[in-house]
């Protein structure tokens, strides 16, 4: 197993200890919390959003988000993480977090965009060359494939991600009380 193939089979619990790495080396303020939060939220947001659009191996999702960016699902996570590094108000946070999701979810990225050209072919080949990889943009692409799904973000257990996030939430609320 390469590195790559290990960080993407691992990339859950790999997050949880970074995560806990980041809370640990935080130091939340009531500013911060308030300026962080909303960054959380909107990127859990997108996440529920894509969740509700994507049919794995079944059909290749491009209506929804996925008309803007190819990885909705990473944004909506790199959303999640850069509101927690907001809330956590230290340097070191930062840049451990870009490492961190570079690494892990660069690779993670290519990894899967290999499986989806073996499984999709031309279509995911025409896909890709029309919407970004990563930071989307404005205008749809035109595609209409698929519709939201509510049952599809159950599926995925998207409602993990909203607990987890309301964790997190609280452990960094608890640690400024203590500290401040």
């Amino acid at each position: 197993m390469t590195f790559f193939e290990a960080v993407r089979r691992y990339r859950i619990v790999l997050s949880a200890g970074i995560g806990a790495l980041l809370i640990y080396l935080s130091r939340p303020t009531g500013i911060s919390l308030l300026i962080g939060l909303p960054v959380v939220l909107l990127g859990e947001a997108i996440r529920t959003w894509s969740s509700g659009y994507i049919r794995k191996n079944k059909e290749l999702a491009t209506d929804g988000p996925y008309a803007h960016t190819r990885n909705p699902l990473y944004l909506g996570s790199f959303g999640i993480g850069l509101g927690f590094v907001i809330m956590g108000s230290s340097p070191w946070v930062l840049l451990i977090f870009i490492i961190a999701f570079g690494v892990v979810y660069g690779g993670v990225i290519r990894s899967e965009e290999g499986s989806l050209m073996r499984t999709f072919g031309a279509p995911f080949e025409h896909y890709a060359r029309t919407v970004p990889r990563f930071l989307p943009r404005w205008a749809r692409a035109p595609y209409g494939v698929g519709g939201f799904d509510w049952a599809l973000v159950w599926k995925h257990r998207e409602y993990q991600a909203w607990l987890g996030i309301a964790g997190g939430v609280a452990i960094l609320f608890v640690k400024m009380l203590a500290t401040g």
